[in-house]
């Protein structure tokens, strides 16, 4: 009996200590968060106030060349060689392609030679001429064959323009066979290949001027009246930001969307932007009142984004917030945030809500 009664309070005293063992983890948890919380951060704080900024309007478009051109022939031939593909940067004259031009090369030789026995013929008459205006003054020939002689050689000097005349339009002829770029820029299409037959009139490649490009948007009927030529845009592409100009708004608009195109150029000297990339563009026209913060202050958790307020109990108290306009490094902060609230301006990384800070 006294045995089995030590055995049970051997028990008893087993459990108590596990149970005793349990709590103390229990408090020693609880103190370790106690201490994360109450470690002191220093951070920087500012006041939220309100600001002016531009009131925008934000429209979407596609960039587009400045210029765009579709070279092509003014003769019927076989396509001989090209001498560009898509991508291939030209500069104004650059040879594109060229046809057989056997007939014409045959054509200008021709010419060449009647040029030159066209010019025979006018020295003959020149030396005619002045042989019956000698004999003419010594009174050894008529009135009429001065004349003759003289319509000979007018004849003679008509013959020659007619020939040389003959011989530039052969040459052109010539040069027609020749494909060139009629601006510097960029090869964007290539129709044509070797063999193929050229007519007059079709396009054989397109050729885009990218030093400056455009973007064509369309503005409500709200909006453009505080649009004018000239003014200052911003244009946005690949999440990057450009400066542009507006070079044209015409007053015509769309009386079924009730929008009117706008057209920006913006400048693009190393031809990092292309034709056909989407582009978001915004406008000022006006003024606003908005609460900015710096980019820093903003505390990201997957899709959501917060600020660290400083509460009045002196610690660090983490509040989601919305936010709208990007600009300079500063982020309007369109709900959740109140003027004359302070918050971080860099908060530490790995700091947590309920921090205690210090100024």
């Amino acid at each position: 009996m006294t045995t089995q009664k030590s055995l049970t309070l051997l028990a008893l005293l087993l459990l108590a200590g596990a149970l005793a063992a349990c709590g103390g983890g229990e408090s020693d948890a609880a103190e370790r968060e106690t201490a994360t919380v109450a470690a002191s951060v220093d951070v920087e704080i500012a006041t939220a106030t309100l600001e002016t900024i531009p009131l925008l309007t934000r429209v979407t478009g596609s960039l587009e060349p400045l210029r765009s051109v579709s070279p092509g022939t003014k003769i019927l031939g076989r396509v001989e060689r090209v001498a560009v593909v898509e991508g291939d940067r030209v500069e104004r004259g650059a040879p594109l392609a060229r046809l057989e031009s056997r007939d014409l090369e045959a054509a200008v030789a021709q010419a060449d030679a009647a040029v030159r026995m066209a010019q025979a013929q006018l020295e003959n008459a020149r030396v005619q001429h002045r042989r019956m205006t000698d004999l003419h003054g010594r009174g050894s020939v008529t009135d009429k064959n001065l004349e003759d002689a003289i319509a000979a050689f007018r004849v003679a000097e008509a013959g020659l323009d007619q020939a040389r005349a003959n011989l530039a339009a052969a040459r052109v002829m010539l040069g027609y066979a020749e494909i060139s770029s009629p601006l510097a820029g960029w090869v964007v299409e290539k129709r044509v290949e070797a063999g193929d037959m050229a007519t007059p009139g079709m396009p054989l490649f397109t050729v885009e001027d990218l030093s400056k490009v455009k973007v064509v948007v369309q503005v409500s009927e709200a909006d453009v009246g505080g649009l004018a030529e000239g003014a200052a845009a911003r244009v946005e592409v690949l999440g990057r930001e450009y400066e542009a100009t507006i070079d044209r708004v015409v007053p015509a608009g769309d009386p079924a969307s009730r929008t009117f195109a706008v057209k920006l150029v913006l400048d693009n000297p190393q031809g990092a932007l292309k034709s056909g990339m989407f582009v978001r563009a915004s406008f000022a026209h006006g003024e606003q009142q908005a609460l900015r913060v710096p980019e820093t202050a903003l505390v990201r958790r997957g899709q959501l984004e917060g600020l660290f307020l400083a509460a009045d109990d002196g610690r660090l108290r983490l509040r989601w917030v919305k936010t709208g306009r990007r600009d300079g490094g500063r982020v309007e902060i369109l709900s959740g945030l109140e003027g004359g609230e302070r918050y971080a301006v860099a908060p530490p990384p790995g700091v947590v809500d309920g921090a205690v800070f210090r100024e």
